[in-house]
């Protein structure tokens, strides 16, 4: 799947890097997120993953990676360049000039 394992104290910067000093936060789909449930397997629990998957060349830096809960990770898989999560249509787009990759949500 689009996701490695970080240790905690990498996944925990990144965390903060994108969501600051707080407990809970949500990902891109709305799914919330635990900050002491990095990798645990249930309602809040999160993984690192990358936007564009590795398996599909997508660089392991900062302008490719996102937090996403369990099961958005699971449902977005490897996904490239459209996906669904939650019976709703996304499109991975990358930012040439500044080389970082976003979702937006297909309307």
């Amino acid at each position: 799947m689009g996701y490695k394992t970080f240790n905690k104290e990498e996944a925990l910067k990144i965390w903060d890097h994108e969501f600051g000093n707080v407990l809970y936060a949500h990902d891109f789909t709305g799914r919330k997120v635990k900050k002491d449930d990095y990798l645990v397997e249930n309602q809040v629990g999160w993984v690192v993953s990358f936007i564009k998957p590795l398996a599909l060349g997508g660089p392991v830096e900062e302008g490719n990676i996102i937090i996403l809960n369990h099961n958005t990770a699971f449902e977005k898989a490897d996904n490239y360049p459209e996906f669904e999560v939650v019976g709703v249509k996304y499109r991975i787009v990358h930012d040439e000039v500044d080389d970082f990759y976003y979702i937006e949500k297909i309307m």
